[in-house]
């Protein structure tokens, strides 16, 4: 949550001087997000906000965190490589990024159907 609030809208895009991993990034702004007006807000209130929303929603046990993992599983889930993902997460080693990656089943039983059978 600290990058976020940290993090300066530019266009389509998030510009983050200083990030976790000691690099400056640069994130595309998901479409869906980019005709929102963003305004200052506090840690505590996006954290408020958030508990409210997730409880409201039956999710009384997740917590922000878990949408960097529920983000990087998607990505990854729709065929974007981890590398990309990483750079998306803002991870310099991508043994960071697999922790992220909880592959669906339906993936999973998709790649088992591949063996064995001939490339096109």
């Amino acid at each position: 949550m600290s990058e976020i609030l940290r993090a300066r809208r530019v266009g389509e895009t998030f510009v983050l001087d200083d990030s976790k991993n000691g690099n400056p990034r640069i994130v595309p702004v998901h479409p869906r997000i980019r005709s929102i007006q963003m305004k200052p807000v506090s840690k505590i209130t996006i954290q408020h906000s958030f508990k409210e929303s997730a409880r409201a929603q039956g999710l009384g046990h997740f917590h922000f965190h878990d949408l960097r993992h529920s983000a990087a599983s998607e990505m990854i889930n729709q065929g974007v490589d981890l590398y990309t993902v990483g750079g998306v997460l803002g991870h310099k080693d991508s043994r960071s990024t697999q922790r992220y990656a909880q592959l669906a089943t339906e993936s999973l039983a998709a790649a088992i159907m591949k063996i064995g059978k001939k490339a096109a």
